[in-house]
């Protein structure tokens, strides 16, 4: 892929990137929504007070969308532990809890919008980001990790869709030279490599090691323009799930915006009773 990437390559970068998750799924939850939140709550990473999420603001500006409950609070031990020596493939994190967690990949749309959202919303995030597809506005991103709720993990350079089909050098050279480039732009370094389109073999994990990061994820659901697409015939989320969305915007969603689907992804997850937490707290 070059610095450029053609609508067609972005159409089939779209399509392809929903597939190849992990394809077990449990059976559906039920449970009342989420109460509103109340007083103050800590800010992902961070040991900072953030002030209460406006619920009225939230129902105006998104659709009579409500404020999340918060998270309850981790485990002192992570239900999954995560080595470099032994990278481990996870889709979805053992627990009770009506939890999930929320993940956008690639970086295609920059919307200013989401933005906001994400300061409105106060839902903690994990982008991982391809960097083909954010080089042409690295401080867009920049700006959503100083929001304290959005954690940056590695998606390679140039988002090779056949991981599987590219040497050991490639696709080391993938991973590791993505690490150093989010490291120079915004002063992290990974431990979690999202495979692009879910497609690794036992080379990529072998070069997620070598790269120092400590695990492959994938996902239990993905979010398409107005519902998630679940992995099974079972139309339900469950506790620990990882879902997936992508950095998309009108040319990828019929007219629609990021802001309009990530609404309709906070929706779904509230229908069902779930808040969402922050993954790195658990991972």
């Amino acid at each position: 892929m070059g610095s450029a990437v053609s609508v067609a390559a972005l159409g089939s970068l779209v399509a392809a990137c929903g597939r190849g998750a992990d394809q077990s799924a449990g059976a559906p939850m039920s449970g009342a929504l989420a109460s509103p939140i109340s007083g103050t709550r800590t800010s992902p990473g961070s040991a900072t007070t953030i002030s209460v999420v406006d619920a009225e603001l939230i129902r105006r500006r998104y659709r009579g969308l409500k404020p999340f409950a918060p998270a309850p609070t981790p485990l002192a031990v992570k239900p999954i532990t995560l080595s470099a020596s032994d990278p481990k493939v996870f889709s979805h994190v053992p627990m009770t809890d009506k939890v999930v967690f929320v993940t956008i990949d690639d970086g295609i749309e920059k919307d200013p919008r989401f933005i906001q959202m994400v300061k409105d919303v106060q839902v903690p995030l994990t982008i991982s980001l391809a960097d083909v597809l954010i080089r042409d506005d690295y401080a867009y991103f920049e700006k959503l990790h100083e929001t304290g709720y959005v954690s940056i993990q590695n998606h390679t350079v140039t988002h090779p869709l056949d991981m599987p089909g590219l040497s050991a050098s490639h696709q080391l050279d993938e991973i590791s030279g993505q690490q150093e480039r989010l490291r120079k732009e915004y002063g992290t370094t990974p431990y979690i490599f999202r495979p692009p389109g879910g497609n690794y073999d036992a080379t990529t994990i072998d070069s997620v090691s070598k790269a120092g990061l400590k695990g492959l994820m994938l996902w239990k659901e993905s979010m398409q323009i107005a519902d998630m697409q679940y992995q099974t015939s079972v139309h339900g989320l469950n506790p620990g799930d990882i879902i997936l969305c992508h950095f998309r915007g009108p040319a990828q969603l019929h007219g629609e915006t990021m802001v309009h689907m990530m609404t309709r992804l906070y929706k779904h997850i509230q229908a069902q009773g779930f808040t969402v937490a922050d993954l790195t707290k658990y991972v």
